[in-house]
């Protein structure tokens, strides 16, 4: 039986190209240290002799991976995946590798990933809203690890985080509808909990209104604790049209609804039109978000446009940043937003 042949070592490598082992370590670890011509050797070297490095043993070395955790509610949500798409760019372009975990909004299955990827060495750790649960962030921090939020910041912790002016956001969403003839300003939204994303919302909509001079009419709110339900998870269109049923039996409409979401619009407009009730001629909708399919809904939706991919973008440079010792204090980075103006809403006459 023949002996398995040995497989080449930097040693072998640096010998083929004739060049010092340091040049080679230098070459296979990516660092900028040698000239073109070199590096051409010794990668044809590497080539030649089928040279694979030894990740897991550098990584024990240098305590670093390459490798960076994401964690995000809802992968099949058109606002995440634009996000993680962006993330996807960043990690390609600077040589790393990114583990994707989702939790359906469940905070003890966040913690499980977590604590799964911490301990498989990943370099750092960026987290797409998250959960109510600040303690496990906590946890992450004591440990020195680097830790970004997107689409999120905490309220209690220093935190490094990428977001928008949620209350201005949705501030300047009451204004657009006010411009327009509204008076009767309806808000669907996730139930409070300590999201800051959906109490910062949640706020502009209130200010839009005090700012108006309107008054506030809870019976065109609503913010209901199914959309925290475990059963429910990932159904947030169904979820909306079923109260949306209830909502029309029960209540008189307002002439506009701003949603916290585009995908909880869908299930509004749905549940409208199923009750003979005309978007916008009857009930204007704005969504938030401009997901890739609100041009297609009917009547294409006037929405608030999030930059999603650049918010991944964003984040997962500054994470980057964070890991190579670059930019190591906490950060605040604030994107723009704008009304994206489509069929959904309507100008109405005052009377």
């Amino acid at each position: 039986m023949s002996k398995k042949s040995k497989s080449p070592s930097i040693r072998d490598i640096a010998k083929e190209a004739g060049v010092a082992i340091s040049t080679v370590s230098y070459v296979v670890n990516n660092k900028d240290l040698v000239a073109d011509d070199t590096k051409k050797k010794v990668l044809k070297a590497v080539d030649k002799l089928g040279y694979k490095p030894n990740f897991i043993a550098r990584s024990l070395r240098t305590r670093k991976t390459n490798t960076v955790g994401v964690i995000v509610y809802d992968i099949s949500n058109p606002f995440v995946a634009q996000i993680v798409r962006g993330m996807e760019e960043i990690v390609k372009t600077r040589s790393y590798i990114m583990v994707l975990g989702c939790t359906f909004n469940n905070a003890s299955e966040e913690e499980r990933q977590i604590n799964v990827m911490v301990n498989q060495f990943i370099d750092g750790l960026l987290i797409v809203s998250g959960s109510d649960n600040e303690n496990i962030y906590k946890k992450i921090l004591a440990k020195k690890l680097p830790l970004v939020f997107v689409d999120r910041e905490l309220e209690k912790l220093p935190s490094t985080s990428i977001i928008i002016d949620n209350a201005l956001a949705m501030e300047k969403a009451v204004d657009y509808l006010f411009s327009m003839g509204h008076r009767q300003i309806g808000y669907i939204s996730y139930p409070m909990g300590k999201q800051t994303t959906i109490k910062q919302r949640y706020s502009g909509y209130v200010r839009g209104l005090e700012k108006n001079n309107l008054a506030y009419n809870s019976d065109y709110v609503i913010m209901d604790e199914k959309f925290t339900d475990k059963e429910l998870e990932g159904k947030d269109m169904d979820i909306t049209f079923k109260l949306m049923q209830d909502f029309i039996k029960t209540r008189k409409l307002p002439t506009a609804f701003i949603t916290i979401s585009d995908i909880i619009a869908y299930g509004l407009i749905k549940a409208l039109k199923d009750n003979n009730i005309k978007v916008p001629d009857d009930v204007s909708v704005i969504g938030f978000d401009n997901i890739m399919f609100d041009d297609y809904m009917s009547p294409p939706l006037t929405t608030v446009k999030q930059p999603k991919k650049m918010m991944g973008i964003t984040g997962m440079n500054l994470l980057l940043d964070i890991i190579e010792g670059k930019n190591t204090e906490n950060k605040r980075i604030i994107l723009p937003t704008e009304i994206i103006k489509r069929q959904s809403v309507k100008s109405i006459p005052l009377n």
